[in-house]
């Protein structure tokens, strides 16, 4: 009777942060075109350039902070242990924040002239160096939210700062500021976001002074990690400097739009792993293995329902979606939507696989991982842009990811074993083959002709995967009941 009352406030929460999450991928995809046709090639690879130097060093300010108020803090009942431990990491991070922001503001002539190749561009670096701090705090104090499984203000929360962000985005490119007005629209969104978070905190515990009493544990369980984003920065944007040097700012922003738009595929990730996290923090701390592996295994099948199909959906509708959404000298960027959509699938293998290391607190085990990919990566990407241009860059990607995904994956069986479930894996990917034979003779080119390619390749791909007997009897079961009450609402839910 429990385990039935907590799964279905995991699939309630799970739903809160889908609905959400679909908003938010939404608006973020709206971004694109907003981006790609108010900057153009050669400014929007600009932004992306400064998008992913300050995803390099916001992570050194947050010392993975916000990963460990979750593994430590999920069972926590104590308001004042939970106000002194939280408010400590926030003043640590602040810290280091505010000291790698005036980092990047001093070295932003440096940057501009070596990296970006304009010195012109140093003012924009030193506006945007705010962002580390910014950055830094946004996920420590929304990890508040999902640490207290208060899934349904932790997803309004996320989009409305997404529709702020959007919003001012589209505002100042409209007024003329491009470039200058997109790293605007992002330090006020941040500031307001950060600003109103720690209001809503202190309202529901309270302050306190730090004291850094108990920080230790934290910083034990956390610094292995610290790397660890810094890392995966390399796989998932290092491409973006590397294009740069070879090839060009604009070679880098039409990769970066098709990038985007391969990277939809494992949109649904985020969303679980908020639940996720918390949920089997709990129960593996409580002892209860068996329900920790039930919920890995359920969560790790219902993604690949939906990440094998999106994959597969992206790579042959990407021209068609780079026409709509940005200017014609994006759509040659189409050809690496396959590799990078793709890419998602073997991501997943790492996203859910790795929380093992983080249950068992092996977290060190993370970085090594994490380095083997990103040598892959980088090697590829040097050997093979020269050679093949940005599709090079793009097989890199693919290969570095499936590197990390299958080591994750036959490391963690070490520590933790959970069904991954090989023969629906593999029946998914039939059906999705079916969907994409089917969206390949629909042939559609206007948006409208897309939408409807997309709802009949979603029809087609259930209604392949449940004749080829995807789903057994049990687990259908389990699957009606799991959205049955994702969906449910009521005035009991709605205090939870």
């Amino acid at each position: 009777m429990k385990q039935s009352i907590e799964i279905n406030q995991f699939g309630k929460n799970v739903g809160y942060v889908i609905i959400g999450n679909i908003v938010t991928t939404i608006l973020i995809f709206l971004q694109i075109p907003i981006l790609t046709r108010g900057l153009g090639p050669a400014a929007y690879g600009n932004w992306s350039l400064i998008n992913v130097t300050i995803s390099l060093l916001t992570p050194f300010a947050m010392l993975a902070f916000n990963a460990s108020i979750i593994r430590f803090l999920a069972v926590e009942e104590d308001n004042s242990k939970i106000r002194e431990d939280f408010f400590s990491a926030c003043a640590i991070v602040a810290l280091l924040g505010i000291a790698l922001s005036a980092l990047l503001f001093l070295f932003s002539g440096l940057m501009a002239k070596t990296i970006f190749g304009d010195v012109k561009l140093a003012s924009v670096i030193k506006l945007s160096s705010v962002l580390i701090l910014l950055n830094a705090l946004y996920p420590l104090l929304t990890s508040f939210f999902s640490m207290k499984r208060n899934i349904g203000l932790y997803s309004i929360f996320n989009t409305c700062y997404s529709i702020f962000l959007t919003g001012l985005m589209f505002v100042f490119i409209l007024s003329g500021q491009k470039l200058t007005g997109v790293i605007t629209a992002c330090i006020i969104s941040l500031a307001v976001a950060d600003i109103l978070a720690f209001f809503i905190i202190l309202k529901q515990i309270g302050f306190h002074l730090p004291r850094f009493s108990n920080i230790r544990p934290y910083l034990k369980y956390g610094l292995p990690l610290v790397g660890s984003p810094a890392i995966l920065w390399i796989i998932y944007a290092s491409d973006r400097y590397l294009i740069s040097y070879f090839l060009g700012a604009a070679s880098t922003g039409i990769y970066s739009a098709a990038y985007g738009v391969g990277g939809y595929a494992d949109f649904m990730l985020p969303s679980v792993g908020v639940v996720l996290f918390p949920t089997i923090s709990k129960l593996f701390d409580e002892g209860d293995f068996d329900s920790t592996k039930l919920y890995m295994k359920y969560t790790f099948k219902y993604l690949m329902m939906v990440i094998i199909p999106g994959a597969a959906g992206l790579s042959i509708l990407g021209k068609q979606l780079l026409r709509i959404i940005a200017t014609p000298a994006f759509v040659n960027g189409s050809i690496i939507v396959p590799f990078i959509a793709f890419g998602s699938v073997f991501n997943c293998f790492y996203q859910i696989c790795i929380y093992v290391m983080h249950l068992s607190r092996n977290t060190y085990i993370n970085v090594r991982l994490l380095v083997t990919a990103a040598v892959v990566n980088v090697l590829l990407n040097l050997l093979l842009i020269p050679l093949m241009g940005i599709i090079g860059s793009a097989v890199a990607s693919l290969v570095a990811f499936g590197t990390l995904g299958g080591l994750t994956w036959i490391i963690s069986r070490r520590y933790f074993k959970f069904d991954i479930s090989p023969s629906f894996i593999l029946k998914s990917f039939f059906s999705a083959s079916i969907m994409t034979v089917c969206i390949w003779l629909i042939k559609p080119e206007s948006i409208y002709q897309v939408a409807v390619a997309i709802i009949i390749g979603i029809i087609v791909y259930f209604a392949v995967l449940v004749l080829i007997r995807g789903f057994s009897r049990q687990e259908f079961s389990f699957f009606t009941s799991f959205i049955r009450n994702t969906f449910k609402r009521n005035r009991r839910a709605n205090t939870n």
